[in-house]
Order: structure tokens, then sequence, then C-alpha cells
């Protein structure tokens, strides 16, 4: 297999969670082994600049209707982030790897 360059090693580390596998199958996958994607991964944790993180504003629909309810169905419960850009709600059932995409999106905004 070619070498791969540090843009490919990047790119390559950047994919994995979008990917929903596991590192033993994304690396099975890439032809890449265990160790040396780690071992990738944190030489480009030492060598990138800190990035600030900004976080979103969540929280609860109705804390109170969720204390009256003896069990509140899944449907019922919701997920709602005030954004600059609105507020933004989502089905409690929506997988967290499309809400990490979701929070990537608005911190882009």
């Amino acid at each position: 297999m070619a070498t791969r360059s540090h843009e490919d090693w990047a790119d390559l580390i950047q994919q994995h969670p979008a990917s929903g596998l596991t590192i033993s199958a994304f690396c099975r996958l890439h032809q890449v082994s265990i160790s040396t994607f780690y071992a990738r991964k944190a030489d480009m944790a030492k060598t990138s600049s800190p990035k600030t993180a900004q976080f979103v504003k969540a929280t609860l629909a109705s804390p109170t209707a969720m204390t009256t309810q003896a069990q509140p169905s899944a449907s019922a419960q919701a997920i709602h982030f005030q954004h600059h850009t609105g507020l933004w709600t989502f089905p409690s059932s929506l997988p967290p790897r499309y809400l990490l995409e979701i929070i990537k999106g608005l911190q882009a905004c």
C-alpha cells in the first residue's frame, strides 16, 4: 500500500466518527492497523492548534410535563437547541451520530 500523506491521515481520522463503525472495523475497512490509527491520531492531536469549543444551549421542552407523567412516551420527548438561528427541535429517537453532525453544522453557522 502507498504511504499516506499527512492530509490523507487527517481525512481518514476525521471520517471515523461519521462512519458509525468501531475503530477495529474502520481500520479493517481502510487496511490500517489499529495501533497505527491511534498513533497517527495522537500525533495529530499534539500538532493541531487548540480549538475553542463552541456550545449550543440545550433545554428540556417541558420539564413540568415530564414530571407530571408517570412514564412519558418516547414520541412525546424531544431535544431542543436554542441557537442564534432559531429554536431547533429533534425527536428523542434521533441517533446520536446524526445529532452530533447537526451540532457540528450549527457551530459553523
